[in-house]
């Protein structure tokens, strides 16, 4: 398949100003979406960005994504964060790359061009581990990364199990499940008075806490002995083991 034939060939499409090899189109007025050869002019690296849109950025992905292309597309997968990435106006730090499978970007209208596009979107390092299996990069950018959305906020990664003695409330089964910091926070809050509960969390890193209420508040970590907790420093923590560095609880 000649690429560069079948994405000129798109209806509206059209070269995208100041970057080769790189095309524009718009189904809709609330929809854009760009595309642009990898280095090697074997796959494409497509961007696709609900309402509203900031040309300069989209540009400046796809440059980074092509000098970065066989990182980006590195076999066996699902999720490739690349750091040093950044735009002014925002916070992002990081360009993710997700494979075909894992995106769902033309697989209906063009399955032929979505076998060879890698999906890449802009954002911040707390929210990738690496090590993402192919079903947690899915519902990652699907569902919780919102990658259409350049104005977006970090959705740091984070996967927890709970036990709520007192409210009833209880995580499904026994593995730690994808989640985000507000669930987390206000499960630790809700800690309080429930013997026999617990809050087990797990960041980026692999590293792994757990909370539990034992007459009063506990903690116990990656060097942080099992020992008291208060509420609000417990809080404090959680969030910075997540979201940035962890300091003493």
């Amino acid at each position: 398949m000649d690429l560069t034939e079948k994405i000129s060939g798109l209806p509206g499409a059209a070269p995208l100003d100041g970057i080769s090899d790189a095309w524009h189109w718009s189904p809709n007025p609330r929809f854009n979406f760009f595309a642009a050869l990898t280095e090697d002019g074997k796959h494409l690296f497509q961007v696709n960005v609900m309402d509203a849109c900031d040309q300069d950025l989209v540009r400046a992905l796809l440059r980074f994504a092509r000098e970065h292309s066989r990182e980006a597309t590195a076999p066996g997968r699902f999720l490739v964060p690349i750091t040093g990435f950044s735009h002014p106006g925002y916070g992002f730090d990081t360009l993710a790359s997700v494979p075909p499978g894992v995106h769902g970007y033309l697989a209906r209208e063009h399955p032929d061009l979505h076998a060879v596009a890698y999906a890449v979107f802009p954002g911040y390092r707390s929210e990738f581990s690496g090590a993402e299996s192919e079903d947690e990069a899915r519902v990652r950018v699907r569902k919780m990364l919102r990658p259409t959305t350049l104005g977006r906020e970090p959705v740091p990664f984070l996967k927890m199990r709970y036990d709520n003695t007192r409210t009833k409330s209880r995580s499904t089964g026994s593995e730690r499940g994808l989640a985000t910091l507000p669930v987390l926070l206000q499960e630790l809050a809700l800690l309080q008075q429930a013997p026999g509960s617990f809050v087990e969390w797990e960041n980026r890193h692999g590293d792994i806490w757990q909370a539990r209420w034992d007459d009063g508040l506990r903690l116990q970590g990656p060097s942080v002995p099992d020992r008291p907790a208060d509420s609000d420093g417990l809080l404090a923590f959680a969030e910075k083991t997540v979201a940035g560095s962890p300091s003493p609880a």
